[in-house]
């Protein structure tokens, strides 16, 4: 089936996409339903609405979708029935609440294809492997996860290869992280920083931390550094060449990026333990054309070519030799064959053609 010269009817269940805070999975669906608007499909997303409190949005209303929302699920179930059962597609995001009954939901009311898309698939496989003693409501169980036509997930790799084979999952596909070209961009400003790193404290990576950035500023007093991202408590003993900037909106990001030389990407150790998908982060200053600096991790050469379009570092000393001791021009080349990179494969664009392709492929 060509769905090119058709009219897509979509329904998406999920977390908040008016509010993306603390809710990093919101600027995914804007990205992927403002394409899919593009290319004439309507889109209709039905989110929770917020109890005993003003969810802190930062987005009004969609200009690319209608959005609706519900008090609970017994809400969702009896008032959202014929838009459910007369959608040419519905597709559920992980996180929800009482995601398992949703689920079951759509498995009998839907007519069009179904679609479940797992933004953390790693805590989906703790619960699937712990039997469901672990109560989590917001995962699926081993009733309702071969209920979908098609699982996507931001995760790929082996991760998907056990849903199929350990859970019976049919049909699964990567749908991985994507940017919007338009929102991170190479500008020509001045460069503050020979390193920067984004992101909010993990004690998990907190090794990598010190070892990749901190360290590196302490060895070399007379460059400068920087840090942007919350829940750190060890701020009064960092370098003083260190600049920490504790909150950073999404839309100083762009600029951010441009004023490093090079910029540190540490991904989630969970999704390396289990497959792998490239950061968003990591595309997003990429697309600015900054050289990236991050660990050797499984799965890197599907997405960069190291070397080429990006460095992989295990210790101070790697960071050192690059940021000092390879030239300029050396490192602007790389950083510019990362940007073509993500251009050529890892736009909203290229993701959405990517969910059509995967619909033809289920129609069929």
């Amino acid at each position: 089936m060509n769905f090119a010269n058709q009219t897509l009817d979509l329904v998406i269940i999920g977390r908040s996409i008016l509010s993306s805070v603390a809710n990093p999975g919101a600027e995914l669906y804007r990205g992927l339903i403002n394409e899919l608007a593009h290319h004439g499909h309507r889109t209709t997303y039905l989110e929770p609405r917020e109890r005993g409190r003003k969810a802190p949005r930062d987005m009004l209303r969609s200009p690319y979708c209608e959005v609706w929302t519900y008090d609970d699920v017994d809400t969702l179930l009896s008032e959202y029935l014929p838009v459910i059962a007369s959608a040419d597609l519905v597709l559920l995001g992980s996180g929800l609440q009482e995601c398992d009954r949703i689920a079951a939901w759509i498995a009998e009311e839907a007519r069009g294809i179904k679609i479940y898309y797992d933004t953390d698939l790693c805590q989906t496989l703790r619960h699937l492997d712990s039997g469901n003693h672990i109560r989590d409501t917001s995962r699926l169980s081993h009733h309702t996860i071969q209920s979908f036509n098609l699982y996507l997930s931001t995760t790929g790799g082996p991760a998907l290869q056990r849903l199929s084979a350990d859970y019976g999952v049919s049909c699964v596909r990567p749908l991985y992280e994507s940017i919007d070209p338009f929102s991170f961009y190479r500008m020509d400003i001045e460069v503050n920083y020979d390193l920067g790193f984004i992101g909010t404290f993990k004690p998990e990576r907190q090794y990598l931390l010190e070892t990749l950035l901190l360290e590196p500023a302490r060895i070399t007093p007379n460059r400068q550094f920087a840090l942007a991202g919350d829940g750190y408590p060890f701020a009064s003993i960092w370098p003083q060449n260190l600049t920490y900037l504790e909150h950073l909106p999404e839309t100083n990001r762009v600029d951010f990026y441009n004023r490093q030389a090079c910029t540190l990407i540490l991904g989630k150790s969970d999704r390396r333990e289990y497959g792998y998908t490239p950061p968003r982060q990591m595309l997003a200053a990429a697309a600015c054309g900054v050289p990236v600096l991050t660990e050797n991790w499984d799965g890197v050469d599907e997405f960069f070519e190291v070397d080429r379009e990006l460095f992989c570092v295990n210790d101070e000393q790697d960071v050192l030799d690059i940021l000092y001791g390879t030239d300029e021009a050396t490192r602007r080349k790389v950083g510019t064959a990362a940007r073509e990179r993500v251009l050529s494969s890892h736009t909203t664009a290229q993701r959405a053609q990517q969910l059509l392709g995967y619909w033809e492929e289920i129609a069929d």
